[in-house]
C-alpha cells in the first residue's frame, strides 16, 4: 500500500528507516515512525483525505500520541494545523517535474551534449568511492549536524533498499559524480542525492545525470518525478530549468509532550473497564 500511494521521499519507508533508525507504521491512512519515546509523523495521507485535511491530520496525529504515548514528535505536514503547540523548524514546497521531459532549452541540451563527450553513465552498486565523496562534501561545506547524520546513513539506505538506484558518471575510471534516486512508488520517481567529485569537475556531469535518471524513471512506468525541497535558491533554479514547479507545501513541527502521570493512567483503564 505504501509503495503503491507514495508521493514524497518520507513515503519510502526503507529511506526514513536509514536515517532515523525507527520502526515504520500505517496509523489511519498516515505513516509514522516510532523510536523509543520519539515519533516521526509524515502528515501527507497516503490516499486523499475524506475530510477537510487539516481536521483529518489533527485527529490521526492525537490518536496516534495516545496510541504510542511518544515524548517527543516531529510531524511534517502541508500545513500544521493552529491547534498544534510546537516550535516550528521552517517551511518549503516540494517540486516536482512531468514524465517525460519536456523539450529543454539549447543551453541545457548544449551542457549535456558536453558532459558526454566526457563522461560514461552507468548503474552501479554504492561502494567505497561513493562513501568518498559524501565525507569530502560534508568536510568542505560543514552543513548541520542533522544534515551530516543524512548524509552519512546513505551507504545504509543504499544498502538496505530494494528500490534505490545509483547512477554514475565517470571519466575512464575516476568517479566524477553520481545521483541516487528511489523507483519504489508506482507513479513516482524520486531525486534524492547528487554528489560531485571536488577534484574531477566535468561541466555538465549533474545535467547528465539528471536526463539519465528521468529517461530511467520513465521507462520503468514513472509519471513523475519528485525532486525534493527547494531549500536554497541555487537549487531552486537546477529543478526549475528542467520545468519542476512546486506542486505541495512542506511545513514541520516539533511537539514535547509530557509523560503520562499516572493518575491519568489510571483514568484512563477505569474508562476502558467502564
Amino acid at each position: 500500500m505504501v509503495y503503491r500511494y507514495a508521493y514524497i521521499p518520507e513515503h519510502l519507508p526503507e529511506y526514513v528507516q536509514a536515517v532515523s533508525l525507527a520502526e515504520p507504521h500505517i496509523h489511519e491512512g498516515y505513516l509514522c515512525f516510532l523510536r523509543g519515546t520519539v515519533l516521526i509523523f509524515i502528515g501527507y495521507p497516503l490516499q486523499p483525505a475524506p475530510c477537510e485535511p487539516t481536521d483529518q491530520l489533527r485527529l490521526a496525529l492525537e490518536s496516534a500520541c495516545d496510541h504510542f504515548q511518544p515524548h517527543t514528535v516531529s510531524v511534517i505536514a502541508p500545513r500544521i494545523p493552529p491547534e498544534i503547540d510546537g516550535t516550528a523548524c521552517g517551511n518549503d514546497q516540494y517540486y516536482r517535474v512531468e514524465l517525460p521531459l519536456a523539450a529543454i532549452k539549447p543551453s541545457e541540451a548544449y551542457m549535456l551534449r558536453r558532459a558526454a563527450r566526457e563522461l560514461s553513465v552507468n548503474e552501479a552498486v554504492f561502494a567505497e568511492e561513493h562513501s568518498a565523496l559524501i565525507e569530502a562534501f560534508v568536510s568542505e561545506r560543514i552543513p548541520s549536524s542533522a544534515h551530516q547524520e543524512i548524509f552519512r546513513s546513505i551507504s545504509r539506505y543504499a544498502d538496505c533498499s530494494q528500490t534505490a538506484r545509483l547512477l554514475e558518471a565517470r571519466k575512464g575510471s575516476e568517479l566524477a559524480a553520481f545521483t541516487i534516486m528511489d523507483l519504489g512508488s508506482a507513479d513516482y520517481g524520486f531525486y534524492l542525492f547528487n554528489f560531485r567529485s571536488s577534484t574531477l569537475h566535468v561541466p555538465g556531469a549533474s545535467d547528465l545525470l539528471f536526463w539519465e535518471m528521468a529517461g530511467l524513471a520513465f521507462k520503468e512506468g514513472k509519471r513523475h518525478l519528485n525532486l525534493g525541497l527547494g531549500v536554497s535558491s541555487g537549487i531552486q533554479r537546477f529543478k526549475e530549468k528542467w520545468g519542476a514547479t512546486p506542486f505541495l507545501p512542506y511545513g514541520s513541527v516539533t511537539i514535547q509532550r509530557k509523560p503520562r502521570g499516572l493518575v491519568d493512567i489510571i483514568r484512563r483503564m477505569l474508562m476502558i473497564v467502564t
